[in-house]
């Protein structure tokens, strides 16, 4: 009998195995995270698929161009690219081609904050000890690419109407040899004889607030202005009682995701713009909250933890002690794209000649979509900061320093 029982035991034992068969690490697609956070699938991180062979031999089956739509999702053991596809989870996320850090940064008793286009550029600012006619034209680096000045904030909590509640200013380059200085400018400093820096009016930040039964749908309406050509406005949606902000930027939806309510007393030190599937709900084509609901009961969805991941904003290197007048309040990490380069970033009466001296400095290689994405994120951190300001230890005795009157930048 015990014979038997072992031979029965055994013929179970194998056909469990032929039934569930067991991967290795190896035969596995491999994953990384681009953007440098945890990796553990949650919906605060986003894990892309590393382009390896495990992961070709997944993509290139039948048609070669049938599953690029989702390429930049977590593949399982349980189902391929084409597989998501077919069940409705089709993302347009570009091809990312390069990242970019971009410092957000604090001059002491100077009004508002700074956004730098790259660690190398502040590290160069600092360097010169904040004086700007000592950068290099041709490549512009130590030069800030906008600053940030909040307004109306309290009254923006208490009025519908269209209220501004910032404006973000562009520094640019300018060769008086080939071009003229945007509309409305300010001349910042003179760098030589030709080039001279300038600052102006870039980007309005309006706010308007509409009830709807007990919730508000809070509208941010951003304006950027163009020399010679009719501003663009980029809305960006969220809801009073709801966290998380959506938008659409090149006909794709975006999710600002971590971003806390306004009834919130807390702020957020980390927050991801993820890249929506064509099928998930969004604030910008559902216009109540209980639209939104139905919408999302209705149809399946992928966890956003599977989603693609635009850009982190986060304040993993904030500085609590001042480094020559200047304190680091948050960090913008961004992925790039050449995939919407249709040369709308340009702000200035005429493009770089080839002969001028400023043709590739670093503030103008930042891309249209990045400078859009730049100006929500800085809006953003305003929100947020403010209410981590009244919870840390050394938010209120900082804030008459960062927030103190107005001094020259130099």
């Amino acid at each position: 009998m015990d014979r038997v029982r072992s031979l029965i035991g055994s013929h179970r034992g194998r056909a469990r195995n032929h039934r569930h068969p067991s991967y290795s690490s190896s035969g596995t697609p491999s994953t990384m995270n681009l953007l440098g956070t945890d990796g553990d699938g949650d919906d605060q991180s986003t894990i892309f698929a590393q382009e390896t062979g495990h992961v070709g031999t997944f993509a290139n089956e039948g048609d070669d161009s049938a599953d690029a739509a989702t390429l930049n999702t977590t593949l399982s053991e349980g189902s391929t690219i084409g597989d998501l596809q077919r069940q409705g989870f089709v993302n347009r996320a570009p091809r990312f081609t390069s990242e970019r850090s971009m410092p957000f940064i604090s001059i002491l008793l100077q009004r508002g904050f700074f956004a730098f286009p790259s660690e190398a550029s502040y590290q160069i600012f600092l360097h010169n000890k904040r004086k700007l006619d000592k950068i290099d034209p041709k490549t512009g680096l130590g030069l800030p690419l906008f600053h940030a000045i909040s307004l109306n904030l309290v009254k923006s909590l208490f009025s519908s109407q269209n209220t501004p509640v910032m404006r973000i200013h562009k520094f640019v380059l300018i060769d008086s040899q080939c071009e003229k200085p945007p509309l409305n400018s300010e001349l910042i400093s003179q760098i030589n004889e030709n080039v001279s820096i300038y600052k102006f009016e870039f980007c309005t930040i309006l706010k308007k607030m509409e009830s709807h039964n007990f919730s508000s749908r809070i509208e941010h309406d951003f304006i950027f202005h163009r020399s010679n050509e009719p501003d663009v406005h980029v809305p960006m949606i969220n809801y009073n009682q709801r966290k998380n902000a959506d938008t659409t930027v090149h006909g794709l939806n975006l999710r600002w995701y971590g971003t806390t309510s306004l009834a919130s007393p807390f702020g957020t030190n980390s927050v991801n713009l993820l890249v929506l599937d064509d099928t998930m709900a969004s604030y910008m084509d559902q216009q109540t909250i209980e639209e939104f609901d139905s919408y999302c009961r209705s149809r399946p969805t992928r966890p956003l933890g599977y989603l693609p991941v635009w850009a982190r904003y986060t304040d993993d290197k904030v500085s609590v002690i001042p480094k020559k007048r200047t304190l680091r309040v948050a960090t913008f990490y961004m992925q790039e794209t050449d995939s919407f380069d249709d040369g709308s970033s340009s702000t200035t009466s005429a493009p770089h000649a080839s002969y001028s001296e400023i043709s590739s400095n670093i503030i103008d290689k930042v891309s249209w979509d990045s400078q859009v994405l730049t100006c929500m994120c800085m809006l953003l951190h305003e929100y947020e900061s403010r209410k981590e300001k009244r919870h840390t230890v050394w938010g209120g005795s900082t804030a008459y320093m960062l927030n103190g009157p107005a001094g020259l930048l130099m």
